[in-house]
């Protein structure tokens, strides 16, 4: 058998970086599916969580596939990465045991990485939220925004496949007031998904996904053109990745880029904890969404 190494340094650099070596990764099960997978912590201090997110994704698509997917971890020295990850339930959703005792972490403190469905959606988005919320100093309004945009991202990725799983991480980073947070799947995609309904190329699928009313016939056509309307106002960012294409949506400009293939949807968002923003302007105007998402929030 002949083993496959993943350098953990090359994909702590970019997502587009991250994404071509996860293309590389599915290509390689495709051509050798007895492949040994390696993954190495060498010479790497700190990964963002939604890098790392993108990789376990594509494991797990490579084991939808039917490829079984084995190896080993080669740790460094500096163990600081590895002890992160293993908080962010990495290690523990790939079903990897590590061969170093760690220390034992509160799972109430972080808002790791979760495996959500139709039917535990709900309470996955609250539980991160809560946590987002206490330890952040959000702004009410930004709350009431994310929350919003947040549970229609989450609805919005089990809409684009057929499989109806999807994967979730957020971290909050004091020292910026910025919170990162990503979705993705393995299911349809953008492209394909519109197309139920559409005729749409692959650019202007992933184009007009943000516009009001533009959907497969499943839902409103209103989470994504809602996440790209908060994205602007809060002066933050939003990537959508699917297929061969991203659209990176920010205050002054919203751009299409060529990508590695990736097999389904991914909606990153960077929001700012304080730059305020008028969430009645995507919300709907026939009731206060922030004043229902408070009152839910004190009767729990």
């Amino acid at each position: 058998m002949d083993s496959y190494t993943i350098f953990i340094k090359d994909i702590a650099k970019s997502h587009n970086q991250t994404l071509q070596v996860c293309d590389l990764l599915v290509k390689r099960y495709e051509e050798n599916p007895n492949t040994i997978l390696i993954i190495d912590f060498s010479n790497c201090e700190f990964i963002y969580p939604d890098y790392a997110i993108l990789l376990l994704c594509t494991i797990k698509y490579i084991e939808h596939l039917g490829y079984t997917v084995s190896g080993n971890i080669k740790l460094d020295s500096n163990k600081s990465i590895v002890t992160y990850l293993a908080k962010m339930n990495f290690f523990e959703n790939l079903n990897v045991k590590l061969p170093i005792s760690l220390p034992k972490f509160n799972h109430n403190n972080a808002v790791q990485i979760q495996k959500y469905t139709s039917e535990n959606q709900i309470e996955v988005l609250n539980r991160i939220l809560k946590v987002l919320r206490e330890k952040s100093a959000m702004h009410d309004n930004v709350y009431a925004s994310l929350d919003y945009c947040f549970n229609e991202i989450l609805d919005n990725v089990l809409n684009h496949t057929e499989e109806k799983v999807g994967w979730v991480v957020a971290q909050y980073f004091q020292n910026l007031n910025s919170i990162r947070l990503i979705v993705c799947d393995f299911g349809l995609g953008i492209h394909k998904s519109l197309n139920q309904k559409h005729n749409f190329t692959e650019e202007e699928a992933i184009t007009k996904c943000i516009e009001s009313g533009v959907t497969n016939g499943k839902g409103q056509g209103h989470g994504l053109f809602a996440t790209a309307s908060f994205i602007r106002l809060n002066k933050g960012w939003l990537s959508l990745i699917s297929g061969k294409k991203k659209l990176n949506v920010s205050e002054k400009k919203t751009v299409v880029k060529d990508i590695p293939n990736w097999q389904g949807t991914c909606v990153y968002i960077r929001i700012n904890t304080n730059v305020e923003v008028d969430y009645k302007e995507f919300t709907s105007q026939f009731y206060d969404y922030k004043k229902q998402v408070f009152e839910n929030l004190f009767e729990n």
